[in-house]
């Protein structure tokens, strides 16, 4: 118990474990958010990119769900909830940290000492986790991958209540309505494997997919039934035409649902505010569905089809079922087969199915069934064509080593651009340059060249003379969006790499604009906040030749996981634009250490200097004594020399050791003596080029001397460490 306590302690101690006020020290920060903060329990429980890897994901929400936090703005403590929060002073705070630490501990001790072989062994652990901790602490999801990291062989990595259901149902197994006893049938199945949590959620992530929500939709109104027709043209639908496009009553993020009862009521049910606001809750469900949807297909209370493969909202104003969305039928069921429930949802037109009878037996027949064909018979004719282009794929399930955003930084010479180039053979293969497209940013680069914008073209007018027209021309993001959604629609998924060399060389926050939204991705991989497209955007991706389809198919724009966005960085450049933390934090940098890359160089020898001081001198050696150098007159090491600071294809010969002597001068005077003098060490030239006496300001003095004495042009600390060979060699005079 004490070495528990004392686990909790220090993960849940913030960076700065103290801070001084006029009133002396304050205790410990337990849930801070004031400084450094990354490895308090909370932040590491939810942040740690290893602990939600190997341990399963808690993000989402607010910070409320840890039950005490303190706010970054204010460094008030507070608990509760959002929508009745409770500051309290640092002494209410303290015991509350204290209480919740002490409830982990015994609830650590209390699985410890449980023997967890059956369901009924698990309800009793659930029975004394919730006496134990009291029933609020028992049921945060923090708290639970807190005893799942401990305690792993006893309880699941799946912390919330729609993962825990989601892997029963597809697994077959009738989950408990309590939640450490689903923890627990899901760890009984990982142990029955022999899998840990990321070997199982990988698996099940290939086969299964995230998490369904399956839908009652109704095929019919008062005048006919629509099944055979939708299913031929690969849709689904609901009517109320009058209301117009769905996208008409967004306001933020989400669909006003007072403002469509409003209109319904105006329309339709003048004198029923009940029917008008069940109907409203009832079309918003159609227009929240996405692609994890699973639309249960039925005529009254007989099953016709399951639907998937959902695409978004769009709005045909010559159709009785106007507002529509493309899907695929599967035909699971036999004639007349009926829900186990089979009253469930009755007389609606769009409802969640949520009884648990049910939800297992539609479970097993989309993951098991098998799909027995469509039995529509088709009199008519279709009004419209099948849609020629597969439905958009957001989540492809593709999997891969490499984040999505990435930046690789470190100091000039480094190997970004080399070991980007190399890493993107190991994704993409190395024959492979359809997959890829790799843009540079300048101080003049724009959302409209990144992006896309309205450019005049040139075209032929009617009468066949040259002319010009305006149409959208898409930058190099969006024509990486079609090519990876484009990708993602095939069965064998390939993925799409834009690679942005030197990023901050332009502002980014200007440059990506809204898109920026976009870079925050969920645990998928996919765009966890979508934007709204603009009009010029949705007529592009609409076009055949594009992603095909209606303009109203796209009116959001969400990132796929198979679209990887790769940057290079250098932070040593001058005149480059800062990033905001918003921005660095959806990206993972990887960072290239000074000597990281240097092997290639070892042993590679060049000749230097004439006459008497004529030596033959590592080009490795030479760069890390200037770097040595630096470091000891405080210059950061990104504007240290990296081993390529001079090109590989110079330092690195094709055969041999042997630099060759005239294009290394060369460029080590137009590069390395460039470079020192005018940026690393401008403010220490004559420290540095002490060889030069007199002409240490002089960058042409400096290069001529350089012919002349090689090494000798530098401090002396840098001749001894770079351990030159001396040739040995006499001058003409003598």
């Amino acid at each position: 118990m004490l070495k528990d306590r004392a686990i909790v302690n220090k993960k849940m101690r913030c960076g700065n474990s103290a801070v001084k006020n006029k009133g002396g020290y304050r205790a410990h920060a337990r849930f801070g958010s004031i400084g450094d903060n990354t490895n308090a329990l909370c932040c590491y429980l939810e942040m740690n990119k290893e602990c939600k890897m190997y341990f399963g994901s808690i993000s989402g929400g607010s910070a409320y769900k840890f039950g005490l936090f303190q706010k970054k703005d204010t460094g008030i403590w507070t608990t509760g909830s959002p929508q009745k929060p409770q500051e309290l002073t640092e002494e209410e705070a303290l015991t509350l940290g204290k209480e919740i630490r002490d409830a982990l501990v015994r609830g650590v001790h209390i699985i410890r000492n449980a023997d967890l072989d059956s369901i009924e062994a698990y309800e009793k652990l659930d029975e004394d986790l919730k006496i134990g901790l009291g029933e609020q602490i028992y049921n945060w999801s923090w708290v639970h991958k807190y005893f799942s990291i401990i305690c792993n062989e006893k309880l699941s990595g799946f912390h919330s209540a729609d993962w825990q259901l989601h892997v029963l149902r597809a697994l077959r197994i009738k989950p408990s309505e309590r939640y450490y006893v689903r923890s627990g049938q899901i760890a009984m199945v990982q142990n029955y494997l022999g899998w840990g949590y990321r070997e199982f959620f990988d698996a099940f992530i290939e086969r299964i997919g995230e998490p369904k929500q399956f839908v009652r939709l109704g095929s019919s109104d008062e005048k006919k039934n629509y099944a055979a027709e939708w299913a031929k043209r690969g849709i689904v639908a609901i009517g109320w035409p009058d209301l117009g496009d769905l996208s008409e009553y967004v306001t933020g993020e989400s669909i006003d649902r007072k403002l469509l009862q409003d209109k319904l009521k105006e329309l339709y049910y003048p004198n029923d505010e009940r029917t008008a606001s069940r109907k409203a809750g009832e079309i918003a469900r159609f227009y929240r569905c996405n692609s994890n949807t699973i639309f249960v297909m039925m005529e009254g209370e007989q099953l016709l089809a399951l639907a998937d493969g959902v695409g978004n909202n769009y709005y045909d104003s010559d159709e009785e079922m106007a507002n529509q969305r493309a899907a695929t039928w599967k035909f699971v069921f036999s004639a007349g087969e009926k829900m186990p429930e089979k009253a469930e949802g009755r007389l609606t037109t769009c409802y969640q199915l949520g009884n648990e009878e049910n939800l297992l037996f539609l479970y097993d027949r989309y993951y098991y069934g098998e799909d027995l064909g469509n039995c529509f018979s088709y009199e008519d004719k279709d009004k419209k064509r099948t849609t020629e282009h597969p439905p958009i794929r957001y989540c492809t399930g593709y999997q891969s080593e490499f984040e999505r955003n990435r930046i690789i930084f470190g100091a000039p010479g480094t190997g970004k651009s080399y070991t980007l180039n190399e890493e993107k053979d190991k994704l993409l293969g190395k024959e492979n340059n359809d997959d890829y497209e790799r843009v540079t940013f300048h101080p003049d680069y724009s959302y409209a060249n990144f992006v896309g914008t309205y450019k005049p073209v040139p075209c032929k007018d009617s009468s066949g003379k040259d002319s010009i027209t305006y149409e959208y021309v898409p930058g190099p993001f969006m024509r990486a969006y079609v090519k990876a959604l484009n990708r993602g629609r095939s069965e064998c998924v390939k993925p799409f790499l834009l690679i942005i060399e030197e990023i901050n060389r332009a502002n980014v926050a200007a440059v990506f604009g809204d898109i920026f939204q976009l870079l925050d991705r969920n645990d998928f991989n996919i765009s966890e906040y979508p934007i709204q497209a603009t009009e010029d955007m949705k007529k592009f991706l609409a076009k055949p030749e594009q992603l095909g389809g209606k303009p109203e198919d796209y009116s959001q724009l969400s990132i796929p996981d198979n679209m990887f966005i790769w940057a290079t960085m250098n932070s040593a450049d001058q005149g480059v634009f800062p990033m905001d933390t918003a921005f660095k934090r959806r990206w993972d940098f990887t960072y290239l250490g000074i000597n990281e890359s240097e092997k290639d160089l070892i042993g590679k020898t060049v000749v230097l200097g004439s006459g008497n001081t004529i030596q033959r001198v590592e080009w490795n050696k030479l760069r890390r004594a200037i770097n040595d150098f630096l470091a000891k007159e405080k210059i950061n090491e990104d504007k240290q020399l990296g081993p390529y600071f001079i090109s590989r294809k110079i330092v690195v010969p094709l055969e041999g050791k042997e630099i060759e002597r005239d294009k290394f001068i060369r460029t080590f005077k137009n590069k390395v003596i460039m470079y020192l003098f005018e940026d690393a060490a401008k403010q220490k030239r004559s420290k540095l080029f002490e060889g030069c006496f007199d002409n240490s300001n002089r960058y042409s003095e400096i290069c001529r001397e350089f012919d002349d004495k090689g090494i000798g042009i530098f401090h002396h600390d840098i001749q001894i460490a770079t351990e030159p060979e001396d040739l040995g060699f006499e001058s003409d005079e003598e």
